[in-house]
């Protein structure tokens, strides 16, 4: 199941479903890098768009939305939310 596939500027929101890493603790993740297909998906020539597994990069932000460390992270596509919270701060 493909699913959402982020842009650089939109914030999204991590949980277990797109990686065991973020089961216990979720992780919003502001968007600064075009994503990439993981190397599985991109050695079958899949694009981003139909890639099972992504790596994005971003900032990582905290509780009020401030930007705490750029990170990259693989994810499985079907478990990205984009993030419906309100708009961020520019600090």
């Amino acid at each position: 199941m493909i699913g959402i596939v982020p842009q650089p500027g939109q914030t999204v929101q991590l949980s277990g479903d797109a990686s065991p890493q973020f089961r216990d603790q979720p992780l919003r993740l502001l968007i600064t890098e075009p994503p990439l297909p993981s190397t599985v998906d991109a050695a079958q020539g899949k694009p981003a768009e139909r890639a099972s597994w992504l790596l994005l990069t971003g900032w990582e932000l905290g509780p009020r939305g401030q930007r705490v460390v750029k990170r990259t992270v693989s994810v499985r596509t079907a478990g990205v939310a984009l993030d419906q919270t309100a708009p961020l701060s520019r600090r």
